[in-house]
């Protein structure tokens, strides 16, 4: 991974890491936080009807939490096997540290809430471990993928706010929290642990296969013609 590239995840990470404390003190200590932390926790629980948001919630808690993990640890084991250590170190470390950091904050209560539910435990767990799929995936991760990732979730974090369990700035905190680690992970590990398509990183048009590497043909260019003179 280039030096600049490192550097674009380390700014990531911090932005991510500044916003978190932002968003902390927000909704805990100002009046305007905790309002529109209410109203939006109300209107999930008013919006959705009942069996759906149990449901959510049984899904997003425990089920996803069961079936990613031993899921990350198998395929990080392939990577492992495939010699792509940085993927599989980076798919290990990211819910884990993300994990550990969440439940320390919530132990030492460094924000002074006076409770023990910023940020949510469960929502950095599983989206961490979303993450850690997605990271040790055999294959890169492409825009469509990048879409379902957003959709999972998303649906964990309103699954952590459906039954009660947490406010939607305790998710959000979460989910922060789990760019930063990753950013941070990414900057420090290098290589391909991103694990990202050449054109989702790029954000150009697809000029190498993400697969096998080897260039292929822009969009609208027979590649068995020469370029003009």
């Amino acid at each position: 991974m280039p030096h600049r590239d490192r550097l674009r995840w380390a700014g990531i990470a911090l932005a991510a890491a500044t916003a978190f404390v932002v968003t902390a003190v927000l909704a805990t200590r100002t009046g305007v936080g905790v309002s529109v932390d209410e109203a939006v926790r109300n209107g999930v629980l008013n919006v959705l009807p009942g069996p759906l948001r149990q449901g959510l919630d049984r899904v997003a808690r425990p089920l996803v939490i069961l079936v990613l993990a031993p899921a990350v640890l198998a395929l990080a084991l392939l990577a492992l096997a495939r010699r792509r250590w940085r993927r599989a170190v980076a798919g290990l470390a990211i819910p884990a540290a993300a994990t550990l950091i969440a439940l320390e904050v919530r132990r030492r209560d460094l924000f002074g809430t006076g409770g023990d539910a910023f940020p949510s435990n469960h929502a950095a767990v599983g989206l961490g471990l979303l993450v850690g799929v997605a990271v040790v995936w055999p294959r890169p991760v492409t825009r469509h993928g990048l879409v379902g990732l957003t959709v999972a979730g998303f649906c964990i974090g309103l699954g952590n706010v459906t039954w009660y369990a947490h406010q939607p700035a305790d998710v959000l905190g979460s989910a922060l929290l789990v760019v930063a680690v990753s950013a941070a992970t990414f900057a420090v590990v290098g290589g391909d642990s991103p694990n990202l398509a050449p054109q989702v990183w790029a954000g150009t048009p697809r000029t190498r296969d993400s697969v096998s590497g080897r260039p292929s043909a822009r969009p609208g260019r027979d590649p068995r013609r020469s370029p003009p003179t």
